[in-house]
């Protein structure tokens, strides 16, 4: 029931949906590509792929985008993968027949709760809002349950900003206001219909705290890498 109700979310969606992929120049299909890539490549600096979990574990990536993660870490099972991009879907669905690609937003799941073993997002959680998403994915979990996230450090946004022209300053401007709210009182505002963020360790485990998950792990080097397991 639950890949049958997936698949029609996917098919019936038509409202075309474009990404900022921050990497200037490249189509949504180059830019998939070239994640798809990386993911299958173990020496490139960006690589980086969750845990390996049971192959009986259903799984879970929000903001999937082609499938690149999913393609690279779990291709012995069937997975499912959820993004607002229906050009990433598609293109996802001509690279593999091992996922099933859902249309729909990470703060509101199209799944039954107790639903997943392991639910990731690999790079989309900081372009959401982090609060209602995280009390998403702790619903759909089982108990026990794993999520496995990577984040932002500000000196990543701080980057992209001195590469931006005066609106990419302010839209900087914003993304540290809207860090700031979410790491002081865990709250979190949008700008012009957009979402970014920045986090800190600190906020991150007191926001995974509240929201029912315990055993939290954090690595912060080459990537700022998060994992809880559902109480």
């Amino acid at each position: 029931m639950l890949l049958n109700h997936a698949r029609s979310k996917v098919l019936d969606s038509q409202a075309p949906v474009s990404i900022d992929n921050g990497l200037t120049g490249l189509t949504t299909e180059e830019y998939h590509r070239r994640e798809l890539k990386i993911a299958l490549d173990p020496t490139h600096p960006e690589h980086v792929l969750p845990p390996a979990v049971p192959r009986s574990a259903k799984v879970l990536d929000i903001g999937c985008g082609g499938g690149q993660t999913l393609i690279a870490a779990y291709p012995d099972r069937l997975t499912y993968g959820i993004d607002l991009d229906e050009d990433a879907l598609r293109l996802g669905q001509s690279l593999t027949d091992r996922i099933c690609f859902v249309r729909g937003d990470g703060e509101s799941l199209p799944f039954a709760g107790n639903s997943f073993d392991m639910v990731l997002a690999r790079v989309s959680l900081p372009y959401m809002r982090i609060g209602p998403t995280i009390r998403e994915m702790r619903r759909v979990l089982r108990p026990g349950g794993e999520i496995w996230i990577t984040l932002h450090i500000f000196r990543s946004v701080w980057r992209q900003a001195c590469e931006s022209s005066v609106k990419g300053w302010i839209f900087f401007v914003y993304i540290v206001l809207n860090s700031m709210l979410l790491h002081l009182a865990q709250k979190e505002f949008s700008f012009f219909g957009r979402n970014e963020s920045f986090q800190t360790e600190r906020g991150i485990r007191r926001l995974l705290e509240r929201n029912g998950f315990d055993d939290i792990r954090i690595s912060v080097g080459e990537h700022f890498i998060v994992s809880a397991h559902a109480r």
